[in-house]
């Protein structure tokens, strides 16, 4: 994502039309407290970088302006493996850590 879909070797892995057109597009918000992102194409970005989130509160936020990845690896042992209260803050910083 943070190559606009090349792959490592040159190869076309990605749309980059898609990328670039869910970060113009970022479609309706999400709930409060997350309401400052959005959800598009399977994805959560907020008009710059592009996300997802993987079972207990795994996270891969991509920047394409910066080519940066962060990737956050957890388990939260509750019974929906979800907590948005935990979330939130969790995208904001990896957000950040992306942007610079």
């Amino acid at each position: 994502m943070t190559r606009k879909g090349e792959g490592i070797d040159g190869r076309r892995v990605g749309d980059a039309a898609f990328i670039e057109e869910t970060r113009r597009n970022p479609g309706p918000p999400l709930r409060k407290p997350r309401d400052w992102m959005r959800y598009s194409r399977q994805t959560n970005t907020d008009g710059t970088w592009l996300g997802h989130g993987g079972y207990g509160g795994q996270y891969m936020l991509a920047n394409p302006d910066t080519g940066t990845v962060v990737v956050y690896f957890s388990v939260l042992e509750n019974a929906s493996a979800y907590d948005s209260d935990f979330s939130g803050p969790l995208v904001k910083m990896m957000a950040d850590l992306a942007a610079q």
